[in-house]
C-alpha cells in the first residue's frame, strides 16, 4: 500500500484556511485519493485539547489558569505529539492528511506572545515534518473575528503574527500564496504548487 502524504496549510486567523483546505481536500478526492482535513490543535484529544480550546476562548478560564507563553506552547506541542501515533497510522494506511495549522502555527504564535524561537523549535523538533507546507499570506477577513478569542482581539498582535509567519516561510521553505485573491484563484495557486512539488 502506498503511504499517504502530509501537507500543512498555514496562515493567520481569518485568512480563509478552512475554506481552502476543504476545497483542496475535495480536489485530491477527485484525483482518486483518500484525503482528509485535520485541524490543529486537536481539541477533542485529552488532556491538552479541551484545555487549549477553553484557554483560547474563555477569558474567565484564562484568568484562573494563567500560563506563561512557554507553558502554553508546551501544551500545544504535547497535543501534536499525542496525536502523532494516529497521524502516522493514517498516513501509513494510504490516507492523505491536509493539516489546517500545525507546528509552524505554534512557533509563529509563540513568538508573537514573546516566546523564544530556539525553545519553540526544540519542543517541536521531534514532530513529523510535512512533505509540503503552504502559507496563505495577506490581510485577514474582518468578518471572521471570533469574539473573546485570545489570538483574535488585538489587531497589532495579529499583524506581528502575520509577519512572523512570513519570516518562518522564508526560514523553512514554505510556499506562499496570496490569500486576498478570489477564492477560485487561491484554489488554483494551491493546486499549482501541489502539482509542482508532489507527485501522485
Amino acid at each position: 500500500m502506498t503511504k499517504g502524504k502530509f501537507i500543512a496549510i498555514y496562515g493567520i486567523n481569518g485568512i480563509g484556511k478552512t475554506t481552502q483546505v476543504e476545497i483542496f481536500v475535495k480536489y485530491l478526492q477527485s484525483r482518486g485519493l483518500n484525503a482528509s482535513r485535520l485541524k490543529y490543535p486537536v481539541y477533542n484529544l485529552e488532556p491538552e485539547g479541551p484545555f487549549i480550546y477553553k484557554y483560547l476562548r474563555d477569558p474567565k478560564f484564562r484568568s484562573k489558569n494563567k500560563l506563561t507563553t512557554d507553558e502554553l506552547q508546551q501544551k500545544y506541542a504535547d497535543n501534536r505529539t499525542r496525536y502523532e501515533k494516529e497521524l502516522k497510522k493514517r498516513l501509513n494506511s494510504g490516507e492523505w492528511i491536509i493539516a489546517e495549522d500545525y507546528l509552524g502555527t505554534g512557533i509563529a504564535w509563540g513568538m508573537t506572545w514573546g516566546g523564544d524561537l530556539e525553545y519553540l523549535e526544540k519542543i517541536n523538533k521531534k514532530l513529523l515534518k510535512p512533505e509540503l507546507s503552504i502559507l496563505m499570506h495577506g490581510k485577514r477577513f474582518e468578518t471572521a473575528i471570533e469574539k473573546d478569542h485570545r489570538n483574535e482581539m488585538e489587531k497589532d498582535r495579529m499583524q506581528i503574527c502575520k509577519n512572523f509567519h512570513l519570516l518562518l516561510a522564508e526560514k523553512y521553505g514554505w510556499k506562499i500564496v496570496d490569500a486576498n485573491q478570489k477564492i477560485e484563484k487561491v484554489k488554483k495557486d494551491i493546486i499549482n504548487i501541489f502539482n509542482k512539488y508532489i507527485k501522485i
